[in-house]
């Protein structure tokens, strides 16, 4: 690797592993679909982000990127393939293992393989690009009406047909709508160049820069159907001078300017373009291969145990991907953070000694799991079972974010279902799940296990949190169709944990282990595809938190540390996966080897009681299997099988228990990958002391109630930004709209404004005022017409004072008109709207006067319309 020195600083480059802002403007509707519809409504989606809100991925983004910079990489290299600047392709944007493993000698034959190479990690790391924080701050901070209306105006609608080729019209069933972002829209986010040989914040290879900023240079267009004029875009990385050239755009601005206007003062570009010549090699500059770490010593097993130093607070800010399997095309995700992708950030926070601490078992980060109400929540026990005949969609559960699920009342059940004891419909009385482990009287009921995680509600029972899920799809366009075809990997979807989650896991440390929780508090990238659309966290360090559940009972009901007990039992609960091997280092999931390990560690005889026809069950346990991957390798690892978390075993203890030991088996775990979160257990634990467990249900005003409403009613504009006015703006436009048609429909408000007998030629007039009240002079024409109507005798008579007063006053902006709407904008959008509102609205009720004249029967005319000759 050359020396870092050697990189030169152009004064205003990009800093490796510092985030620079990059920001995507909008020239046209634009649209970056979910692949998913709404049946019956919209056929194709935008993409949204947690506000509601369009967004644009990151990958998206960040392929469109990589393929104008090969489209640069052409040229810099002469048309040669394989040159430098085609290495720095990789380098900044990582190689393409899927596609480089497979290789088409000619046309139409299929793919062959292509031995594997060690993958390039992309130096480029992306996120999903948002509106600014600042715009959806203060859409969010609105009323639920403008935030509605608000949301809804930066997505529209577009009809679509396909073209039959033969005939050259609509083919049959064809018809869809299709959902797109509204033009004008701004979205940003902060991305970084990091390249693991340089250190934190010298500024990046220039090469890489150059490479960056001239592909920006050339997306023109991102998106669907942006080959017919959808999503025409301007890219804007910080640094360009381009926007200093452009001055303050205001929202719109620019809107029928091309994707080049504004790009002649890039100098930052030019700069970079004047060393084209003297290009180095990544090689030369950063290394793309992992460096070997220094060694360092393996630490052997402490005498003292690790205690429980700190709580760690995770909160998703993109979701989150940890693949637990495929089915089909879907990868599908863990419901909660596993401690093996949380333990390389920990070993960065302890420096140096984190090897010998981690290898001599002394360090333990346990897996995330959701937190509600400010506590961690455990895997339910498999003894824990609920009646069958009541329907799992119907328990009592509360989310993360305090919210209730929508098939839910704010009681926790469903609205045609009230449940008796146990279950059963016809009562209030709250779920009584079951223990298994306790001797019970035999009713008929039929039971089945409990799922997902718990938490203590401070009564005696518990409470069920669940984790919001999100499935996005994604494609791999195929360079030569452009479309994603079966041969380039196709379509696929993502199952993940949805942004806005809060999860929470233990870390347990050595006493005087020094950490740097500096280091640990902020951002990081964490689980599969982190590099761009997901994954992305921020990490709170908290003081320890204690778990109600996991406490164990005293001496006297466990059946040991009493005088004159020598045999008792033993109830072993899995908080986590739990990983044991066999003599030969085959993996076991035989419940005699948790005994087994356990009897040597506490010092007594632990064996599974013998099965009797009255004997409570001795092991509620389940199997689970653990695949990952080897980046660096590209290969998959080997398969991890355990009992998974949940899992019950009850053994028969002859002989008293080390105090000691059991409180070492808590901190430190059992089994194999402890430091990962693998084999928490709970050693005789309180919650599974009864013979029933109450199900809670949540308290509305405990988890927040109106969580969701802002604090404030904000009916004002002033201090909002721009954007986020011109949306409010569409909203209400759109709104207003759609009232005046409602409210046209009403016999009452028509004759406020329109007389029975009226002429067509005057109904035609007031129709022609109506659409000239948004043109300049035209309120002052309405008033005119008024005037000129009440010095006429006949037609004053016909019109009615109180009509024509409503008339000017709708005219000279009066707020009566409102009051005919019945809905109000907020301040400052009211005022610019009312002329535009104030026409809508008599153009509905001419128009709706004339239908239904026309619709009227003949011979029914009232007779002022006869004696006027009005015609029907």
């Amino acid at each position: 690797m050359g020396d870092p020195d050697s990189v030169r600083d152009t004064g205003t480059g990009l800093r490796n592993g510092q985030p620079f802002t990059i920001e995507v403007e909008f020239l046209s509707d634009w649209a970056c679909g979910t692949g998913t519809a709404r049946h019956g409504a919209v056929d194709r989606e935008v993409q949204r982000d947690v506000d509601g809100l369009p967004m644009l991925r990151g990958k998206a983004l960040a392929a469109v990127l990589r393929d104008a910079a090969e489209t640069v990489t052409v040229g810099l290299d002469d048309g040669a393939t394989g040159g430098t600047w085609h290495d720095w392709v990789e380098v900044v944007f990582g190689s393409q293992p899927g596609a480089s493993s497979r290789q088409r000698l000619y046309p139409g034959e299929r793919f062959r393989p292509r031995p594997r190479a060690m993958p390039v990690p992309a130096a480029l790391h992306a996120r999903p690009l948002r509106l600014p924080a600042s715009v959806r701050g203060a859409i969010a901070a609105l009323d639920a009406r403008d935030r509605v209306l608000a949301r809804e105006a930066a997505v529209l609608l577009r009809p679509g047909v396909a073209i039959d080729a033969d005939r050259h019209i609509a083919a049959d069933d064809t018809f869809r709508i299709e959902e797109r972002a509204a033009t004008g829209l701004t979205v940003t986010a902060d991305w970084q160049l990091f390249f693991p040989g340089l250190p934190v914040g010298q500024p990046v290879p220039w090469e890489a820069e150059l490479l960056l900023r001239a592909a920006a240079r050339l997306v023109d267009a991102i998106g669907s159907k942006r080959r017919r004029g959808a999503g025409r875009c301007r890219v804007t990385i910080a640094g360009d001078q381009a926007r200093e050239s452009d001055g303050d755009v205001s929202e719109g601005a620019g809107r029928d300017a091309g994707p080049d206007a504004g790009h002649g003062a890039d100098l930052q570009l030019n700069t970079l373009l004047d060393q084209v010549d003297q290009a180095r090699s990544p090689s030369e500059v950063v290394s793309t291969a992992a460096a070997d770490p220094a060694a360092s010593p393996l630490g052997s097993r402490a005498t003292d145990p690790p205690v429980h130093r700190h709580d760690l607070r995770i909160t998703a800010l993109t979701p989150l991907l940890f693949a637990r399997g495929v089915i089909g095309n879907m990868v599908l995700t863990e419901q909660f953070v596993p401690g093996t992708s949380l333990l390389p950030m920990v070993a960065r926070a302890l420096g140096g000694p984190a090897t010998e601490l981690i290898t001599g078992g002394r360090v333990v980060v346990t897996n995330a799991t959701v937190e509600v109400e400010g506590e961690r929540s455990l895997p339910v026990p498999r003894a824990l079972h609920r009646p069958k005949d009541t329907d799992p969609d119907t328990t009592p559960g509360v989310r993360p974010d305090g919210e209730q699920p929508a098939s839910r009342r704010v009681d926790g059940r469903h609205p045609d279902d009230e449940l008796t004891d146990g279950g059963a419909p016809g009562s209030d009385q709250p779920v009584e799940l079951v223990n298994l482990l306790r001797p019970r009287a035999e009713d008929g009921r039929r039971l089945r296990p409990m799922t997902g995680c718990c938490i203590a509600d401070g009564d005696g029972g518990i409470r069920i949190g669940e984790v919001g899920l999100v499935a996005q799809a994604h494609a791999v366009v195929d360079d030569t169709s452009q479309r994603p075809t079966e041969d380039s990997g196709g379509l696929f979807v993502y199952e993940a944990i949805a942004a806005g989650t809060v999860l929470r896991c233990e870390l347990w440390l050595p006493a005087d282990a020094a950490l740097d929780t500096d280091r640990l508090d902020g951002e990081h990238a964490i689980g599969r595809s982190r590099k761009d659309d997901y994954g992305h966290v921020t990490v709170e360090v908290l003081k320890p938190g204690t778990s109600v559940l996991t406490e164990r009972t005293p001496p006297a009901r466990t059946g040991y540390g009493g005088d004159d007990v020598d045999d008792g039992q033993l109830v072993v609960w899995l908080l986590s996966d739990l990983l044991l091997s066999g003599p030969a280092g085959e993996q076991v999931t035989d419940p005699n080897a948790v005994g087994a390990v356990l009897s040597e560690r506490i010092g007594v005889t632990l064996t599974l009681p013998d099965p009797g026809p009255d004997e409570p069950p001795r092991e509620l346990v389940t199997t689970r299997r653990v695949e990952s991957w080897q980046r660096r390798w590209s290969m998959p690892r080997p398969s991890l099988t355990g009992l998974a978390a949940g899992s019950v075993i009850r053994f028969h203890m002859t002989g008293t228990p080390d105090e000691e030991a059991l409180t070492r088996i808590e901190a430190t775990g059992l089994g194999e990958r402890t430091a990962e979160g693998y084999g928490r257990v709970a050693l005789q634990p309180r919650l599974l002391d009864h013979a029933t467990v109450r199900l809670s249900t949540p308290d509305p005003q405990r988890d927040g109630g109106n969580a969701g409403e802002p604090i404030t009613d904000l009916r004002s504009t002033a201090g909002m930004p721009g954007l986020a006015v011109e949306l409010l703006r569409r909203g209400w436009r759109r709104e207003l709209h759609r009232t005046a048609a409602v409210r046209a429909a009403s016999t009452e408000l028509r004759q406020e404004f329109v007389p029975p007998g009226v002429t067509a030629a005057q109904l035609g007039t007031l129709r022609t005022l109506a659409d000239r009240l948004t043109a300049a002079g035209g309120p002052q024409q309405m008033l005119s017409w008024v005037a000129a109507t009440v010095r006429s005798r006949p037609r004053k008579q016909t019109w009615g004072a109180d009509r024509l007063n409503r008339l000017a006053a709708l005219a000279s902006g009066a707020d009566q008109l409102w009051e005919h709407l019945m809905v109000r904008p907020p301040a400052g959008i009211a005022e610019e709207l009312h002329p535009v509102a104030a026409g809508w609205l008599l153009a509905e009720v001419v128009r709706a006067e004339v239908e239904q004249r026309r619709n009227r029967p003949a011979g029914d005319e009232p007779a002022a319309a006869r004696q006027a000759g009005v015609r029907s």
